[in-house]
């Protein structure tokens, strides 16, 4: 059996994810928010600012409708990817 909620962090442990709040990222060159997991609605590349560091990296070719399995802080407006939620 598959639990959806199961997750694996950056550093290979899994973990049981079920957020209580997310919310639209709007891509910003600048702008952080409080980190959690990325959700991309509609794929295509992201760039993105892992919690943790303070330089964006890109994200190729992430499917629609999948979660990116680190704690990002920031989404910078190159990212070609639609629909973003941050969930937390």
């Amino acid at each position: 059996m598959i639990n959806e909620n199961i997750i694996r962090t950056p550093g290979g442990k899994y973990v049981n994810f079920i957020p209580n709040q997310a919310y639209a990222v709007t891509p910003h060159d600048t702008t952080e928010f409080q980190y959690g997991l990325l959700y991309v609605g509609v794929g295509g590349d992201v760039v993105a600012m892992p919690q943790g560091l303070t330089t964006f990296v890109i994200f190729k070719n992430v499917p629609s409708g999948s979660f990116l399995p680190i704690y990002v802080k920031a989404v910078h407006t190159d990212t070609t990817a639609t629909n973003l939620l941050i969930c937390y």
